[in-house]
C-alpha cells in the first residue's frame, strides 16, 4: 500500500461478534480467517474461547479455573498458543492448545521463579516470541523459543524499559513490541512502539510522547495497527501507522474506548480488523457495558 492510499485507511461498518455479562477482549482471528479466538471472564476465572468468525458455536478452549488470555495462532491455524495462570498467585505460563479432538492444552513454558507471557508464532511456525522476566526479576525483554528444541533465546536487554507484546512481521524479519518507558510502573505509565531488526537486533522506536501506545500487530509488511489511549483524559482509539515515513492515521474516535486491534484477511483477500470496544454496539436489557468484539473491513 502507498503512503497516498494509507492516508485514506478507514474502518467500514463494524459488527458485533460477541456479547454477554462480561467482557471479550484480545481478538485473534485464525490464519484462513475462519475462526476467532479471545478470552473471556472475570479475572481469576478467565478463558479462552473459540468461535467461528461471525462469533457462533463458542467453546472453552483453555484449561477450568485459573487465568487464560492472549491467543496466538500457528500459521496452519490449527493450534493455538496463550498464556496461562493457575491462580492469581501463580506466574504466568504458555500454553498450547491443539484444535483436535480429545486433544487437550499442555504447557509448554513454566517455571516457578519466572513470568512467560504474550505467544507469537513465527510466520514459518518453527519459533515462538515472548515476554519475560526470566534473569532479571520483574523487568521484561523479549524472547524466542525454538518449539522442537525448546532452545530459548533472550532478544532484549536493559534495565529501564519493560518490553512487552511482540508481533511478527509477515516476513519473519522484524517483531513489533511496546515497551513501558520506566520500570516503576507510574500511573499512567507511559508506553512507546518499537520494531526490532531480528538478524542485526537493532531496535527503532516508532512512537513518542507520554500517552500510551499499544498491542501493535502488522497488517502488511509496511503497515501495523495498534491502539493509542491518551493520558490526559483516558480516550483510547485505533490507529494504524506506516513504517517507511511514520505517517499515522485514526481508525477509531476514541468515544468508545477500543484497544487490542487485530488485523486479519479474509477469504477474498480483504483486509479486515477485529477489536475491542466497550460501547459500541446495542446491549440488551439491563446488560452493563462490557468489553465485546468487533470486526470492520478497512477499506481505502
Amino acid at each position: 500500500m502507498k503512503a497516498k492510499k494509507f492516508d485514506q485507511l478507514k474502518l467500514g461498518k463494524a459488527k458485533r461478534l460477541t456479547c454477554g455479562l462480561t467482557d471479550h477482549e484480545h481478538p485473534a482471528v485464525s490464519p484462513d480467517g475462519r475462526w476467532l479466538a479471545c478470552y473471556s471472564g472475570e479475572y481469576g476465572s478467565i478463558c479462552i474461547i473459540l468461535a467461528d468468525i461471525h462469533g457462533r458455536f463458542a467453546r472453552r478452549l483453555s484449561p477450568h479455573g485459573g487465568n487464560n488470555t492472549q491467543p496466538a495462532w500457528h500459521p496452519s491455524a490449527g493450534l493455538l498458543a496463550f498464556r496461562h495462570q493457575h491462580s492469581n498467585e501463580h506466574n504466568w505460563e504458555l500454553w498450547l492448545a491443539p484444535l483436535l479432538p480429545g486433544a487437550p492444552p499442555q504447557p509448554l513454558l513454566a517455571d516457578q521463579q519466572w513470568h512467560f507471557k504474550h505467544p507469537s508464532f513465527s510466520p514459518a511456525g518453527d519459533t515462538l516470541a515472548y515476554f519475560s522476566d526470566e534473569g532479571s526479576a520483574n523487568v521484561f525483554h523479549l524472547w524466542l523459543v525454538q518449539l522442537a528444541t525448546l532452545e530459548r533465546r533472550q532478544l532484549t536487554f536493559g534495565d529501564s524499559q519493560n518490553h512487552c507484546h511482540p508481533a511478527f512481521s509477515p516476513d519473519g524479519s522484524r517483531l513489533a513490541f511496546h515497551a513501558y518507558e520506566g520500570t516503576e510502573m507510574a500511573e499512567p505509565p507511559v508506553t512507546n512502539l518499537y520494531e526490532l531488526e531480528l538478524s542485526s537486533g537493532e531496535t527503532r522506536q516508532l512512537t513518542t510522547g507520554e500517552d500510551q501506545y499499544k498491542h501493535p500487530f502488522y497488517l502488511t509488511n509496511s503497515i501495523i495497527t495498534y491502539h493509542h489511549e491518551r493520558n490526559s483524559d483516558g480516550r483510547r482509539r485505533l490507529e494504524a501507522l506506516y513504517l517507511k515515513n511514520g505517517q499515522r492515521v485514526k481508525l477509531s474516535s476514541g468515544k468508545n474506548n477500543d484497544k487490542h486491534p487485530f488485523p486479519w484477511w479474509d477469504a477474498k483477500g480483504r483486509p479486515q480488523l477485529a477489536w475491542a470496544s466497550k460501547k459500541l454496539g446495542p446491549e440488551g436489557g439491563a446488560e452493563p457495558a462490557t468489553y465485546d468484539i468487533f470486526s470492520a473491513r478497512l477499506k481505502t
